[in-house]
């Protein structure tokens, strides 16, 4: 089976993730696998290279030469299925249905943003989506979304799970280095990622609370078309502050060892399609603080982890004094059983299986 997949770029973004570990599965099953991009980032761009997987990427002067440029590659293309994800990849995807089609087309919902369902762009995307022959959420929070907002599009709807895919044993077992209890985020320097929240609630510790503990945050600066104000505004406000036990760095390829090094993985955001890094802290065996987003009451409760309230900065506080004060054994079991939840939920082998069902299930045009 050939299969085309389609997303704006290589980025670092947690889509980007999410779109190459499903690509990388379908080759490893035999499938024929290509990407089409339209932006620069590449940030991904040597994964595929390492898993021989070909990505072309369109140049174009504007919107409109954009839409005519990919329109004419999807539909001169040789493939059996076209695979899209994010809000205007998706839209594209359907554009280049319009008028007929030999190809299966899924669409995927990664974000599960109400404000794309209730603004004017957002609405006139989601029209198109009838070209489109299922929509994949990879949450059940965001398929909710799309029932109440788009209910005409409900027989369409499947959610099926990320793939994670850490190829061998990375946990650490260097728990509390230097006495402290080390925290992980992963997530992009946007405000909806809430870093001030994070940075109210250390700022609300006791000095000795303070002392048992170090955050560190790795993202994306210019998250937003170039935009670092919400990165400029958190280093502002840990200088006023004056923590010094939260550090900020720059997106990096090798999250996943950090990760593995860290005692607790988290994130505090306001909004959540199924959040990359609380899936991958699972499979890495750790314990989890995070805010009430996506499916939260799936992944996390009391056995392996802490949820807060994103919009609230004490709720946040009090679920780091809970990590702060756990024991190493305690640390140890929590996240014991956040890999027994991963075992179950993000299996590679299971969720490629439900991707092949899903495709096997639409009718060749």
């Amino acid at each position: 089976m050939k299969i085309l997949f389609l997303i704006d770029n290589l980025g670092s973004g947690g889509a980007q993730r999410q779109i190459i570990n499903l690509a990388i599965l379908f080759q490893e099953r035999g499938h024929h696998v290509t990407f089409l991009t339209y932006g620069k980032s590449d940030f991904f761009l040597n994964t595929l290279e390492k898993a021989q997987i070909t990505v072309d990427s369109i140049n174009s002067n504007g919107p409109i030469d954009r839409i005519v440029k990919i329109r004419r590659y999807i539909r001169t293309g040789t493939q059996d299925v076209v695979i899209s994800f994010l809000e205007t990849p998706n839209f594209l995807a359907c554009l280049s249905a319009v008028g007929g089609r030999r190809w299966k087309l899924i669409t995927n919902e990664r974000s599960a943003k109400v404000t794309s369902f209730k603004k004017f762009r957002g609405r006139l995307y989601k029209r198109f989506e009838r070209y489109s022959d299922r929509i994949v959420c990879n949450s059940i929070n965001a398929q909710n979304l799309w029932e109440r907002y788009s209910p005409k599009y409900k027989h369409k709807l499947r959610t099926i799970y990320n793939p994670i895919l850490i190829s061998e044993e990375k946990n650490s077992d260097n728990l509390r280095k230097d006495g402290k209890i080390h925290i992980v985020v992963a997530a992009s320097y946007q405000y909806l990622k809430n870093m001030n929240g994070l940075i109210e609630a250390v700022h609300m510790l006791s000095d000795e609370e303070k002392d048992k503990l170090q955050i560190d945050w790795y993202g994306r600066i210019e998250a937003n078309a170039g935009n670092t104000a919400a990165y400029e505004e958190a280093i502002k406000n840990i200088k006023k502050y004056k923590l010094t036990n939260i550090s900020l760095y720059e997106a990096t390829k090798d999250i996943i060892s950090i990760m593995a090094d860290a005692d607790f993985v988290c994130l505090v955001s306001k909004i959540e399609g199924l959040p990359n890094v609380i899936c991958e802290g699972m499979t890495l065996g750790k314990p989890i603080i995070m805010s009430k987003v996506s499916d939260y009451n799936i992944l996390v409760n009391e056995e392996n982890g802490f949820l807060c309230d994103a919009e609230n900065p004490e709720s946040i506080k009090e679920a780091l004094i809970k990590a702060i004060n756990l024991s190493q054994d305690e640390i140890t079991k929590m996240g014991e059983n956040s890999r027994k939840k991963a075992e179950k939920l993000f299996n590679k082998n299971t969720i490629i299986e439900q991707w092949l069902n899903l495709i096997n299930s639409i009718e060749t045009r």
